[in-house]
């Protein structure tokens, strides 16, 4: 019985090593920088929809009379508002 539990222990030793191995190598691999993997532009500032109060971008915001509100047609039908 303490023969397969040596043996077992050598395999996750082995298997353990071999995944450090690998993530070294996949950190140090020519074209993977993590800094550069971020896609997405940047948002601005956030605002409050005046209405249901969903946050969204300020570029994305259409006017209202009151303030700002999002243009979810959801939103128009709860508020009688529409466009």
């Amino acid at each position: 019985m303490s023969k397969i539990i040596f043996w077992i222990v050598v395999v996750f030793v082995v298997l353990f090593v071999l995944r450090l191995v690998n993530m070294a190598k996949a950190r140090h691999a020519p074209g993977t920088d993590d800094r550069k993997t971020n896609d997405q532009k940047p948002t601005g500032t956030m605002l409050g929809c005046s209405e249901c109060g969903v946050s969204l971008p300020k570029a994305d915001a259409p006017p209202s009379a009151l303030r700002f509100r999002c243009s979810g047609p959801a939103c128009a039908q709860r508020h009688g508002n529409a466009r």
